[in-house]
């Protein structure tokens, strides 16, 4: 069968998958509602943060897994990401993650952790004063974390489509009150030609089901992504995504990578939100670094979120021996 014919078939084949992913999450916004573990909305990797979270179809990078688990099967070499993230509020994140790259058509798989914490915060219990009426006493403090264990795996189905899912455990925890519960990511990427230069993807994620926090129902937030990425020149990176979460409008984000020389990259995203608070400045710009020696790189991301302040994320990556294809 001719080249052209056979690109048409993939292109057919992409097309479903994605439709697919589509009516699936349609599902998940018929019931409209607050949904609870929004820190799996907080983006994970500096690199793909400081691209705008335009990752989707990134390739052959473990960042990849937060945003399309397809990713995992487009490395060709193992992996390993370790992430630190100061947010606003006195917020930490660390998260971290680890991915197998499959010899040849075999299967890659990959470990994931999220984990967010909020310091010590003052407890006030409303008290009752004769003189000043009704008031609030502090009475010590507590804490409220949460916490994401992935497990994934990913491979091809055809020549230049690979799809990946990713199970996950999910805890969060306020003070008393506490919910568990469990999700499953699904994506696909379309690798577009030879060289791997052009690629599409689009994923499913966090749909699942979560236990009761106190008395109140939860959901999850889950979102679909679709999104192009490509290289038209060696030295540069462009990708954009769409991203509609559930109880929002929709997003669109943009990013690029440009590598000056083989030892340094310069990133730059910016995400527009259909509808979202004007936080001012320059909060839907995000801004990076990348440095690489050998196996090793450490990437940097710098993101203002307006009038609440400035977040900084740092990762820390390693590559391990090159499989052959």
């Amino acid at each position: 069968m001719p080249r052209f014919f056979l690109i048409v078939a993939e292109l057919r084949r992409m097309a479903c998958a994605v439709l697919a992913l589509s009516l699936l999450a349609s599902r998940l916004w018929a019931d409209s509602g607050t949904t609870a573990f929004s820190f799996l909305n907080i983006p994970v990797g500096a690199r793909a943060t400081a691209m705008g979270q335009a990752f989707t179809s990134v390739p052959n990078d473990v960042q990849g897994l937060a945003y399309n688990p397809a990713s995992l099967a487009t490395m060709i070499a193992s992996q390993a990401s370790f992430q630190h993230l100061t947010y606003v509020a006195d917020v930490d994140q660390e998260a971290a993650s680890f991915g197998h790259a499959g010899r040849q058509d075999s299967l890659s798989w990959g470990v994931s952790t999220n984990y967010l914490r909020v310091g010590d915060i003052t407890r006030t219990v409303a008290t009752f004063d004769p003189v000043n009426g009704d008031g609030f006493t502090e009475a010590g403090s507590f804490s409220t974390y949460d916490l994401a264990l992935g497990g994934s795996v990913a491979g091809p189905v055809a020549e230049d489509l690979v799809v990946g899912t990713t199970v996950k455990l999910l805890h969060e925890s306020l003070a008393d009150a506490s919910s568990t519960g469990g999700a499953v990511d699904i994506g696909a990427i379309y690798q577009a030609n030879d060289e791997r230069s052009w690629n599409l993807g689009a994923a499913v994620e966090n749909v699942g089901f979560a236990s009761k926090f106190a008395d109140a129902a939860v959901k999850l937030p889950a979102a679909l992504r679709a999104g192009v990425s490509g290289q038209p020149f060696a030295q540069w990176l462009f990708s954009a995504d769409y991203v509609r979460r559930q109880d929002t409008q929709g997003e669109f984000d943009v990013g690029a990578e440009v590598t000056a020389v083989k030892v340094c990259s310069l990133r730059m995203g910016y995400r527009y939100e259909l509808t979202a608070p004007d936080l001012g400045g320059l909060s839907n710009f995000s801004l990076g670094l990348g440095l690489r020696v050998d196996q090793v790189s450490f990437d940097y991301a710098f993101v203002p979120l307006g009038d609440l302040g400035m977040t900084h994320r740092l990762s820390l990556n390693f590559r391990f021996k090159t499989h052959p294809e």
